[in-house]
């Protein structure tokens, strides 16, 4: 054998072999690297960009606000009244109401009237967080400021808007510095004669701390740079307003003069420098208005009238550090070089394994060559030893236990073993030389010689079995007999070897295998035998069809193969236990067959020992009773439980509320029953479908099972009612946690197969033993307390109290006065005036129905009104009081005001039970009222429901030429996608928005936003509510259309407001 050959010395080899490979890693980890750097990069430029775009619109949003308050002080009553004739009485009514304007603001230090001369007339001042009017003594000639001669040359209805600067006072600088911008208008008396103009002093301070907030909220602040490059919100407060000091090193442009020249050129982007990335863009606040002065770096110049008002521009600038904009790129530098590094040391390692490996098999090629010379000479070692062995060949011969002998081809025994003597009883001597035929065993040579002589004609061997009986001792043996012909090299016969051996043991033994064998194949239950290592050493065919397993695929493993992982190791512990113990186990037993499917296996397993004691087989015998057990498990549990959610039924609660409560008896503790109800589930039967409503109660059951304990109880008794057993309280406060849980996990959204449906739930919840101890005692405990969660708004939890039955009592004969309320005039309808803010003018009425009960005086509508959609009277007192309203709106629109409107109230429960309303247009027809004179109400909850019947319904009243105003807005669900998907005339602002808005600015906020989105969807905007003056004012410089509340006046009856719209009549013409 040749010796491998080398075509390269390894280290050669190991380098041509990771060059490529460490190329590779390198160059990926560096494409990596640049991937992740311009992701980052890309991160921040987004971000600042974002900034920039909020810092322009809060500047134009700042300015637009003030824009609106200077029309609505222009456009005030007691303003024009004033223009008319400005005498002492009209002059002290604008001073008060612009005191309360200023207070109310915040922002405005000067609010000024100056006549037609230049002269003020009147200038309130606010400082230190309170307004003031100025003495006249102290009111100052301003026709010589720029500001003046600008706003009293524009025409009505222009706007006037200043650059941003310093105020000044006195030809000075006012310190300490207030930034201003003046708001201006000319203002006309009726007659159409100017009569100078109004101007506001706007403290821009607010604006551009508006301003840094923010644009602050994702790091430092924007600056705000005006075009000349100085700063008029800058890095600190002292770089600020150079322009007004002629310091031109505090602007941008001296400090960042490569960067400012980049963005005074361009309308808006970004760039990198050595400081960072620079992100700009540009507004023209100028702009707003009609009509501007020379702007803030000429700020003792005179009036100049119109300017361009396009070239007064300010920049919104960031600037991200350039260790911010790079951040993480050392983090990922280190992390590629990290990772490539231990790439190359993995696969260095693996190529120099590599080449080690094949150093190794060509020195074992090296070792090979020299073995096989070395077995050569072994060879010839083992001939010298098989001499030797021939030797003991015949000791082994003679004492083999099978009976062997050698016959010529005449029939003489040459040869015999001593276990042939032993059988025949015969010595060597008296076998040796003679032929069957002359040894006393003459009888069995009438039986062997005709095999004999077949083998020496056929020269083939022979393979019998075949009894034998021993003359001498009567022994009868059962013998495999192989007689084969011996022959010498050359291929002549010499003649006949005999082997006999006993078998009779195993004969017997095969007989009551064969007996065994019937039985196992034929058996109707699975057997499976293993050995003492319990691998499977054979099963019968019912094996095969019980569990799908062919003997081929099941031989030799472990019978843990079926396990279905039910029983736990506890479970086989105690099996091996009685195994090891008695030798046996029975008992039932959860398996898996070949396709997957589980069944319950019956199965006895016996233990097969050795005789020492060991143990030599398992046998496993199994039967599928599955079916049997699952129709009584079936029958059980259709009898037990809920078909739906797989909850216990009515009863076995009922069954199980009475275990527990002996349970409770027994250790002192308490129990809690709970009443579940889930609040307008039927809005998701009609609109979803009932499929969709079985999907949700199956959801339903499963949060219920979450919020509780293992020992509680959770059951269905029907619909969307359920029921819970809280056992074993030591503390009541476990059962208020669970109820929470509940109500929070009920309350989340249902995705039910692409749909999303919200709903609550309302419960009632007793306690064994302190409210009741019989079983009937606490169900009606726990459905009056679940009465009581729902007229208290649902989605929440109400505790069974002794009073509840007297409600429930007082309930009933509420309804049954109801009845014949209608019949005896009982019911008034009383009218509350909805205002138009900006005027005072009475629009609109909400109608608002009141019981007067001969016995309890006047009953609450939130005391009947639910009892009355209950019991389906709501239809009657509906229709009642539709028509009351028809005829007072006929007559008051006739009388006072064509465009009158009343507000009707439409209950919920309406809809559900009445569909037509052409009794209603007809009424309306008949008193020759239009339907516009007709505004519905409906609340959140009519929408949140968007069935084909609510939309049908709201359509028709349309189509009458109805408005629609959506009550109590913000204190529902408030989904915003039905304020899209329906036409809605009115949003009405509840009352808990209005009352705190002069002192919570959020509550102000909201109510502004709420005010822009209705505006913005084409409706009109009601507040409720309304107390005083300031929350007037409050409300409509944020644009509210109409105000309600007891400031105007509290709900009056028909003859009563009639005198309140005559009154407001004259007022207002």
């Amino acid at each position: 054998m040749g010796k491998p050959g080398k075509k390269f010395p390894p280290v050669l080899r190991l380098i041509l072999l990771f060059l490529p490979v460490a190329l590779l890693i390198c160059g990926g980890g560096y494409l990596y690297y640049l991937s992740q750097l311009r992701f980052i990069h890309e991160q921040n430029r987004k971000m600042e960009h974002e900034t920039v775009l909020v810092g322009v619109v809060s500047i134009n949003r700042s300015l637009e606000y003030v824009m609106q308050d200077v029309r609505v002080l222009y456009s005030n009553t007691d303003f024009k009244n004033m223009l008319d004739l400005p005498d002492r009485s009209n002059i002290d009514n604008v001073a008060t109401d612009w005191i309360g304007f200023a207070e109310a603001k915040q922002v405005y230090q000067k609010i000024r009237w100056i006549d037609e001369r230049g002269i003020e007339r009147l200038r309130v001042n606010y400082a230190d967080k309170k307004a003031f009017v100025v003495p006249e003594n102290r009111l100052q000639d301003r026709r010589e400021r720029y500001f003046f001669e600008d706003t009293n040359a524009l025409e009505e209805g222009e706007m006037y808007v200043s650059p941003l600067d310093l105020n000044i006072e006195n030809d000075r600088i006012e310190r300490p510095f207030v930034p201003t911008i003046r708001f201006g208008m000319p203002v006309f008396n009726s007659k159409g004669q100017k009569k100078g103009i109004l101007l506001l002093n706007y403290y821009a301070a607010s604006m551009l701390k508006r301003f840094e907030q923010l644009t602050s909220m994702r790091g430092n602040a924007a600056w705000l740079v005006n075009r000349n490059g100085y700063w008029l919100r800058g890095p600190s407060n002292a770089d600020e307003f150079g322009f007004m000091f002629d310091n031109h090193d505090l602007s941008m442009a001296a400090r960042y003069p490569q960067a400012w020249e980049r963005i005074r050129n361009a309308e808006e982007g970004q760039f990198v420098t050595r400081d960072g990335l620079w992100s700009f863009n540009t507004l023209t606040p100028l702009m707003a208005g009609t009509k501007t002065s020379t702007g803030s770096s000429e700020i003792f110049s005179g009036g100049q009238g119109a300017q361009d008002v396009s070239s007064y521009k300010w920049k919104v600038v960031t600037l991200l550090p350039l260790s911010a904009y790079n951040a993480d790129l050392l983090y990922w530098g280190t992390k590629v070089v990290a990772i490539s590094l231990a790439l190359l040391a993995l696969f260095f390692l693996g190529i120099l394994f590599m080449v080690r490996l094949q150093e190794m098999r060509n020195q074992l090629l090296l070792n090979l060559e020299k073995r096989v010379e070395e077995r050569t000479e072994d060879l010839n070692k083992v001939n010298a030893v098989l001499a030797q062995s021939e030797a003991r060949l015949k000791s082994v011969f003679d004492n083999i236990p099978d009976l062997i002998w050698l016959k010529n081809t005449a029939g003489v025994y040459l040869t015999c073993n001593r276990a042939f003597e032993n059988f025949f009883d015969l010595e060597e001597n008296r076998i040796i030389g003679k032929t069957d035929a002359g040894l006393p065993t003459d009888r069995q040579a009438d039986m062997l010689r005709p095999e004999g002589s077949r083998i020496i004609e056929e020269g083939k061997p022979e393979v019998m079995e075949q009894w034998v009986t021993n003359v001498q001792t009567g022994k009868r043996v059962f013998f495999d007999v192989i007689k084969a012909p011996v022959k010498t090299p050359d291929g002549r016969l010499i003649g006949v070897l005999g082997i006999a051996r006993d078998i009779t043991r195993r004969k017997e033994d095969e007989e009551k295998l064969q007996l065994a064998a019937l039985v196992y194949k034929n058996s109707s239950e699975a057997i499976l035998i293993t050995n003492a290592k319990n691998e499977i050493l054979a099963v019968n065919p019912a094996f095969e069809r019980i569990t799908g397993y062919t003997p081929a695929e099941i031989m030799g493993k472990d019978p843990k193969i079926l396990s279905s992982g039910r029983q736990d190791k506890a479970f086989y512990k105690a099996m091996w236990d009685a195994l090891g113990k008695k030798g046996f186990w029975r008992g039932e037993l959860w398996n898996r067959k070949k396709n997957g499917e589980v069944y319950l296996a019956w199965l006895t397993i016996n233990v097969v020992y050795n005789e020492d004691g060991s143990v030599r087989y398992y046998v496993e015998l199994s039967n599928d009773f599955t079916e049997k057990k699952e129709a009584e498990d079936m029958i059980w549990r259709q009898a037990n439980f809920d078909f739906l959610t797989g909850l216990p039924n009515r009863r076995m609660l009922l069954d199980r509320l009475q275990q527990e409560i002996v349970k409770v008896n027994q250790s002192g503790k308490k129990l809690a029953l709970l009443f579940l109800d889930l609040d307008n589930f039927k809005d998701v039967n009609d609109t979803l479908g009932h499929d969709m409503g079985d999907l949700l109660l199956v959801d339903v059951a499963g949060r219920l099972n979450e919020c509780v304990r293992e020992i509680d109880t959770v059951s269905r008794l029907g619909g969307d009612e359920f029921a819970v057993i809280l056992t074993e309280l030591s503390d009541l406060r476990i059962a208020e946690t669970v109820t929470q849980c509940m109500l929070r996990s009920l309350a989340q959204p249902y995705r039910l197969d692409g749909e999303i449906a919200y709903l609550s739930a309302s419960i009632g919840m007793t306690v064994y033993p302190d409210d009741g101890t019989g079983i009937e005692t606490l169900q009606k405990n726990a459905d009056q307390a679940l009465y009581a969660a729902k007229q208290a708004g649902r989605n929440r939890m109400s505790y069974f109290t002794a009073s509840m039955q007297a409600a429930a009592q007082n309930r009933i004969r509420l309804a049954n006065d109801m009845r014949i309320a209608v019949e005896e005039h009982q019911f008034e309808m009383l009218y509350q005036p909805i205002v138009e803010l900006g005027t005072g003018k009475i629009h609109k009425a909400e109608a608002l129905i009141r019981w007067h009960h001969p016995l309890r005086g006047i009953v609450s509508p939130a005391e009947f009104i639910s009892i009355a959609e209950e019991t389906g009277l709501i239809l009657t007192i509906s229709d009642w009081a539709f028509r009351e309203v028809a005829r007072e709106v006929g007559r008051w629109r006739e009388r006072y005001y064509p465009g009158f409107q009343i507000s009707f109230n439409i209950s919920p429960a309406l809809f559900q039970s009445k569909t037509d309303y052409s009794d209603w247009f007809d009424e309306l027809a008949r008193l020759k009222a239009p339907g516009s004179s007709i505004v519905m109400e409906i609340t959140e909850g009519v929408l949140l429901v968007s069935n084909w019947q609510v939309i049908a319904q709201l359509t028709e009243f349309h189509r009458h030429g109805m408005e629609i105003a959506l009550d109590d807005f913000g204190t529902g669900y408030s989904s915003l996608s039905y304020l899209k998907k329906f036409e809605i005339d009115y949003l009405k602002i509840d009352q808990a928005f209005v009352k705190n808005i002069e002192n919570e600015p959020k509550d102000m906020a909201l109510c502004e936003a709420m005010i822009v989105m209705a505006h913005k969807l084409d409706m009109k905007v009601i507040a409720e509510g309304v107390q005083n003056e300031r929350q007037r004012w409050l409300l409509a410089g944020a644009g509210c259309d109409y105000g309600q509340g007891y400031l105007f006046s509290e709900p009056l009856a028909a003859a009563e407001f009639e005198n309140l719209l005559e009154k407001n009549r004259q007022e207002v013409s």
